[in-house]
């Protein structure tokens, strides 16, 4: 196997499918041992990541519960030791008018998109300062800057965490820790495929710099980079993978 992360723990939410199972496949190919957080079962991702020849495991966790969340993260602890890669890719995504979102709405989307990486940092951290070594990479949205109509609580979170990633890396830097976003345009998995019309990626990917619609593979390789050495020296930053919609 690869040894780009050298055999390291790396932890990844909603890793069963889409981007984040592209993640998960891609950091165990590159010599990751990976720990997927996920409400949904996970079976798959790891069906192909050992089928590759790499190693993963599942810890069924709904992110929306605090304390699951944190139990979760001290079940990998002791199982596998400290992670010393976080990349939160799992996320709540709905339309709905914000004038039609309900309290309950608003909370459970910034609860599992956002404040779910509060507990989680947390939790891995002095396993991190520990090691004076550490990879966050967290999974925002390109809605930040193009908009989203009907998805003001779903942009709200993701800017959240592009907030969070700026401001922890002031505090982090000093013990070997990097924190950085990543920011997917139009990604083609199999969800947005079967919820969306194809006319829409055909017109997404016509505006683009790049004229073919995303993959999560497309994602995965730049999470890859920034959890690993050759990324030692950037932090605090949110790289736009959107092949060049936004361009900002």
């Amino acid at each position: 196997m690869p040894t780009r992360h050298g055999g390291r723990l790396a932890l990844v939410t909603g890793g069963s499918s889409g981007i984040g199972q592209a993640i998960v496949t891609r950091l165990a190919a590159d010599g990751a041992r990976v720990a997927i957080l996920d409400v949904a079962d996970a079976s798959a991702t790891i069906d192909l990541v050992r089928r590759a020849g790499g190693e993963a495991f599942w810890v069924p966790c709904d992110l929306a519960d605090a304390e699951a969340v944190r139990a979760a993260a001290e079940s990998v602890r002791k199982a596998a030791g400290p992670p010393a890669i976080l990349v939160h890719a799992a996320a709540l995504q709905f339309v709905k008018p914000f004038a039609e979102l309900s309290a309950r709405d608003w909370r459970l989307v910034q609860a599992v998109n956002q404040e779910s990486v509060f507990h989680l940092v947390q939790a891995l951290l002095p396993g991190m300062k520990a090691a004076a070594w550490g990879r966050i990479v967290i999974i925002v949205s390109s809605t930040f800057w193009v908009g989203g109509v009907g998805m003001t609580h779903y942009v709200t979170s993701k800017g959240a965490l592009i907030g969070f990633a700026h401001g922890l890396a002031g505090e982090v830097g000093v013990d070997g820790i990097t924190v950085n976003c990543v920011a997917p345009g139009l990604t083609k998995t199999a969800k947005a495929a079967a919820d969306l019309p194809e006319e829409f990626f055909r017109h997404i990917a016509s505006i683009q710099s790049i004229k073919r619609n995303g993959t999560p593979e497309d994602q995965a390789g730049v999470v890859s980079f920034l959890a690993s050495d050759d990324a030692a020296f950037m932090t605090g930053q949110t790289l736009l993978v959107d092949g060049g919609q936004a361009r900002t």
